[in-house]
């Protein structure tokens, strides 16, 4: 694999990550949430696999 096509996987994921990490960002609710963070963690998780696969 080229030096380009690394850096163009490479720049795929982190814009998905970056994507997330903006969402994320955007949930008040996520603020006030009162439970283990194992928890919130799967919650998330499942929220945002969901948003990811789901197209606008």
């Amino acid at each position: 694999m080229g030096k380009k096509a690394v850096n163009r996987a490479h720049a795929k994921i982190r814009a998905l990550g970056e994507q997330a990490m903006a969402t994320l960002k955007q949930w008040r609710l996520l603020r006030k949430l009162r439970c283990s963070t194992t928890r919130i963690t799967d919650i998330v998780h499942a929220v945002l696999a969901l948003q990811l696969a789901v197209p606008e």
